[in-house]
């Protein structure tokens, strides 16, 4: 992936981040991540693949915070 994003937010971001990360993938993608921050604890899930591949609603919901960054 060619890029990273980042966000601080009044409301949950993992959103955010799974559509930020999708406009910046390119077509030899060959992985992506998530990591985010809730009450000083860190949630983050990572794997091989696209991001519409790598991103399940089961990982989006361990996805808890209002910041986070992505790649």
């Amino acid at each position: 992936m060619c890029g990273i994003v980042g966000v601080v937010s009044q409301t949950p971001v993992n959103q955010l981040l799974y559509d930020a990360l999708l406009l910046l993938q390119h077509r030899g993608q060959d992985a992506a991540g998530i990591a985010t921050n809730h009450s000083s604890m860190f949630s983050m899930y990572k794997a091989n693949g696209l991001v519409r591949d790598v991103f399940r609603t089961r990982n989006m919901r361990s996805l808890q915070g209002n910041t986070g960054i992505g790649h």
